[in-house]
């Protein structure tokens, strides 16, 4: 309103509070700015973060020779409430869409427990920090979403 009116007291009030008067594309939208669908970045992001995890994991498990087990635990998820039972091989676990990864991100630090257990004593370390890896992106990513 103060833009507006276009007076030498109303330049004088918006100068003092520092808004900006130059060109601004939104005063020509004929709506109400904040009546504008903005996008969800978190769901994308949130998404291929899963992926780059779930990535890493398999890598992981490829890496200290486990992802046999980590499949086989994979797979062997049945259906429960919405989990719908899994029925893909070693080579399409990687290639999940963004409703699977959301649902594997429920179960997946149990998989992974599992898949690392019955470890050599100088494997501890590395597989209690990808535990750990995992956990903490797991609940960051439960608190992002609320």
């Amino acid at each position: 309103m103060l833009s507006d009116a276009n007076t030498m007291a109303a330049n004088s009030e918006l100068l003092l509070l520092q808004v900006h008067q130059g060109f601004n594309v939104f005063r020509h939208i004929p709506c109400i700015v904040s009546d504008i669908p903005n996008p969800d970045l978190l769901n994308p992001m949130q998404i291929g973060k899963l992926h780059d995890l779930q990535k890493w994991i398999f890598q992981f498990m490829k890496t200290h020779e486990r992802l046999y087990k980590y499949i086989a635990i994979s797979l062997s998820m049945f259906a429960y409430h919405d989990l719908t039972p899994k029925t893909m091989s070693s080579e399409e676990i990687s290639q999940l869409n963004g409703m699977e990864m959301k649902e594997m991100s429920r179960y997946l630090l149990g998989v992974v427990i599992q898949s690392l257990r019955g470890r050599s004593p100088s494997q501890i370390s590395k597989f209690n920090h990808s535990i750990e890896c995992t956990r903490a992106w797991l609940e960051f990513s439960m608190y992002a979403q609320y």
